[in-house]
């Protein structure tokens, strides 16, 4: 049975990054991920920032193509029916970007791998505690291993695979996307932000030719049946303005994706020996744009605290964390959500309105 001083299971950006830097720290790291990488991932906006993330830890060829494209500007209509525009053009890093997040998170993985941790692909892992401390982690591939520390890097959507993870869901939110081809000359390449009865939009324009239109809703208001799931993507397309013109010339799309886009956080997510990052310890709303960047940050603060902290520490210091950037998140999404006032009888923003309202009053 192979020993491994860190197992890491999900491979998105916290998972590899905490791999590389573990491994680059001299730590035998084994990152497991369930996926091939080959499927679409969400999650395709990123502030100018990551490139001062990615530079921090050397991957900044990952904020360049064929991983990105520059989007300069972000449109938004929300809170009025005037769009509003915010240049990049004065942020020291450069403009934000749109990742091809499949590409994005297998380089990312690649990464971790190529500085000699263990990457196990098409694989989950499940965490049994040992008496004498550690873990014996089970492989579906059938393989057993031994651990002495488990991290869940498994997103929105992580299980406890063994541990004894609590999730606490601050809202409903659903992503339903559709997937476009943009004729040639015709891109608009800015994040395009629009609130409409029923949720809101984002639109990116992705590295190649492609477009994603995303609507964020709950998920109560989606129809069951294909079809008449499409009609009801469409209908609420038509109530948009800016995303409706950046689409101009698309072809309109056959099928949809569904995703989790719900925002949650770790109410248990650290323990003897064990932590939690990344989405799987906060998950932000979409609308923020900083899923990512929160993820990479997060690696690295666990990869410094695991180094000079016991583990008891550590894990009050994880739970301390968590509490402080819930409670800031909250205020931020509250004034944000409060902020569109314009659907005070739509079913999307009277909950909407209802959830912010009680996180504004502690």
């Amino acid at each position: 049975m192979r020993d491994y001083d860190i197992t890491i299971a999900g491979a998105g950006p916290a998972g590899s990054i905490l791999a590389l830097l573990a491994t680059r720290a001299r730590y035998r790291v084994l990152l497991v991920e369930k996926s091939h990488f080959d499927r679409p991932r969400f999650g395709e906006t990123a502030p100018p920032e990551l490139r001062q993330s990615l530079t921090r830890v050397g991957l900044e060829r990952l904020a360049q193509a064929p991983f990105c494209r520059d989007a300069p500007e972000v449109l938004s209509v929300w809170g009025s029916a005037e769009p509003k525009s915010r240049h990049h053009i004065f942020s020291p890093y450069g403009t934000a970007v749109h990742l091809d997040r499949r590409a994005f998170d297998e380089a990312l993985a690649l990464a971790a791998r190529d500085a000699g941790a263990d990457l196990k692909l098409g694989c989950a892992a499940r965490f049994a505690p040992q008496p004498r401390g550690g873990y014996v982690v089970q492989l579906s591939t059938g393989e057993h291993i031994r651990t002495n520390a488990a991290v869940l890097a498994t997103g929105r959507a992580a299980g406890g695979l063994g541990l004894p993870y609590v999730r606490q869901y601050l809202d409903d939110n659903v992503a339903v996307a559709a997937r476009l081809s943009s004729p040639a000359g015709h891109l608009d390449t800015r994040t395009v932000i629009e609130a409409v009865p029923g949720g809101w939009f984002y639109l990116a324009a992705l590295p190649g030719n492609e477009i994603i239109a995303v609507f964020i809703t709950l998920a109560t208001l989606i129809p069951s049946e294909r079809r008449a799931r499409l009609r009801w993507w469409l209908e609420a397309l038509a109530h948009t303005i800016v995303v409706r013109k950046a689409l101009k010339g698309c072809r309109l799309p056959e099928t949809l994706s569904v995703a989790n886009a719900r925002a949650s956080f770790a109410r248990s997510g650290a323990g003897d020996r064990w932590l939690t990052i990344g989405d799987a310890r906060i998950a932000p709303d979409p609308l923020s744009g900083q899923g990512i960047i929160w993820a990479i940050d997060d690696a690295a603060s666990a990869m410094e605290l695991m180094t000079r902290m016991e583990w008891c520490d550590l894990a009050e210091e994880m739970r301390a964390r968590t509490v402080r950037e819930v409670e800031a998140y909250l205020f931020q999404r509250s004034r944000v959500y409060l902020s569109e006032q314009r659907f005070k009888n739509d079913a999307y923003w009277s909950a909407v309105s209802r959830s912010s309202a009680q996180s504004a009053r502690g």
